[in-house]
């Protein structure tokens, strides 16, 4: 078992990696299912923000994913951002 310093590291790291798919534009919504989206990784994930669910290998380990983490990065972003200034993506 990790150590509570090692398992804060990969968060971090995972943290990390899910700025960069928002940086990079590689997180999008599905069309009329607002908190489901498709990740463009090594290959095309789907993740549900609302249910905490990704399809990929490291969300099935039980993990919090990088492309959930983006999903809700972005969702946070979006809550922040003044109305008028919100951009659809």
């Amino acid at each position: 078992m990790h150590n509570r310093r090692e398992r804060i590291e990969e968060m971090l790291d995972r943290l990390q990696r899910a700025e960069g798919y928002l940086q990079a534009g590689k997180v999008h919504r599905v069309e009329g299912l607002p908190q489901v989206y498709v990740v463009v990784g090594s290959e095309l994930y789907l993740v549900d923000s609302a249910g905490g669910e990704c399809s990929c290998p490291d969300a099935k380990k039980g993990h919090a994913c990088k492309h959930l983490l983006a999903c809700i990065l972005l969702e946070r972003a979006e809550q922040k951002a003044p109305k008028q200034l919100r951009i659809a993506v």
